[in-house]
């Protein structure tokens, strides 16, 4: 029963493979049109470009897969199982029969919260480029001309205005 918690407690991150073959285990962020904003297992934040990418394991499938199947054997031991929860001494029968369907019911549901949550940031292109190219600066116009003594102040200028 613990086995798809176990094996969900490690999952919360996508499995992306490059191009050139390299396998990038990260956490989606989110996106902009071009790149991919990624986070590393030690937080730190890069961009992956969308046109390098060949693969993408999304995070929450194999939780799915083992909360469906718990699930699953739940709803069996309700139905065919003895699941008499007449009284207060037979807590511990009842319990046995509900908990496995109860605890496949949550381990479906976080694989399919993460999952959709890994693909709708996976998805997203809203985010601006993390370098946008930038315009080449204009040439800077030259100096106004100016004649040699035009800056000094006229010696036989009136001093009274």
């Amino acid at each position: 029963m613990l086995l798809p918690l176990i094996a969900g407690g490690c999952g919360m991150t996508a499995l992306i493979e490059t191009k050139q073959g390299r396998r990038v285990d990260a956490r989606i962020l989110g996106g902009s049109p071009g790149s991919v904003y990624l986070a590393g297992d030690n937080h730190e934040r890069f961009t992956l470009r969308r046109d390098e990418i060949a693969d993408v394991d999304f995070p929450g499938n194999v939780m799915m897969l083992g909360g469906a199947a718990l699930t699953a054997f739940g709803a069996y031991r309700l139905w065919f199982g003895d699941t008499t929860c007449g009284g207060l001494g037979q807590a511990g029968n009842c319990l046995g029969a509900v908990m496995p369907a109860v605890g496949g019911l949550l381990v479906f549901a976080w694989g399919l919260y993460s999952y959709y949550r890994s693909t709708h940031a996976f998805d997203d292109r809203s985010r601006p480029e993390p370098d946008p190219p930038m315009l080449p600066r204009a040439p800077k116009p030259p100096p106004p001309l100016s004649l040699p003594g035009s800056s000094k102040p006229d010696p036989f200028a009136d001093p009274r205005p």
